[in-house]
């Protein structure tokens, strides 16, 4: 490369891109969003009757066409951050319903991952903006094509300052958990009472096990077992059986 073209290519790298209009920048939000290009330009503002020339116009225009590109792939970002979150979510349903062995809403969780991951094919069409507004260009070729044999200048007639578009649609924040309410002292004395009535109940099962489980392995005992709480003696904190030296007495037995 000589170095006039280099000095060229370093120009132009250094060059800020045009600033848009604001017209042409709400034309590239709507069509970012999916709008096609004749209803994006009657929307920014643009003639009525000629709005599928003026958008077939400005979409070829490198800083429009670079702006739009942004604005969708801004888009596509966002979109994919929202569906992982929703993955994410179904995920945790799937785990929560396979561990309650509920299949039905296991298969459902898993159905609509691959939904929403394109595994599963749907009925559902997703537009692009830039693919409708290429197929929209390709439509409107033939009209550009008579406009320049007849060596017509185009200059596209602006009708109304419009309303600037969101750059990237609102997010839905979610609703906040409520706070909980502080118990009342009934309420306080119940819980408590539901909570010793839970460990009592878990004490007694306790100690039925170790004594089932204790005359089943070793009925010869049953003549040292008064009450339910003398198994537990012969149990550690895990409720395994000890070795018979560490049985009560287990000195006098070696």
């Amino acid at each position: 490369m000589s170095q006039s073209a280099e000095a060229s290519a370093e120009t132009l790298s250094s060059c800020p891109p045009p600033t848009l209009s604001h017209r042409q920048e709400a034309f590239a939000r709507h069509v970012a969003s999916g709008t096609t290009l004749t209803d994006a330009a009657r929307l920014a503002g643009y003639a009525w009757d000629s709005a599928r020339q003026t958008g077939s116009r400005l979409m070829k225009a490198p800083h429009v066409a670079a702006r739009v590109a942004d604005l969708s792939h801004a888009r596509e970002n966002q979109r994919q951050g929202e569906l992982d979150e929703l993955v994410g979510g179904l995920k945790r349903v799937m785990i929560d319903a396979m561990a309650r062995k509920n299949d039905f809403a296991a298969l459902r969780a898993i159905d609509m991952i691959a939904r929403l991951r394109g595994i599963v094919p749907t009925t559902a069409k997703r537009s692009s903006g830039i693919a409708a507004a290429l197929e929209e260009m390709r439509q409107c070729q033939e009209d550009d094509t008579e406009a320049e044999a007849a060596d017509v200048e185009f200059t596209p007639e602006t009708v109304f300052d419009p309303p600037m578009p969101p750059e990237l649609p609102r997010l839905v924040e979610p609703m906040p958990a409520p706070e909980p309410e502080p118990a009342s002292p009934a309420q306080a004395s119940a819980q408590a009472r539901a909570t010793a009535n839970e460990a009592t109940r878990a004490a007694v099962r306790r100690k039925l096990f170790c004594y089932e489980h204790l005359l089943t392995r070793h009925p010869e005992l049953s003549s040292q077992i008064h009450d339910l709480s003398d198994a537990l003696a012969y149990f550690d904190d895990g409720d395994t059986l000890l070795p018979p030296e560490l049985w009560p007495g287990g000195a006098d037995r070696r």
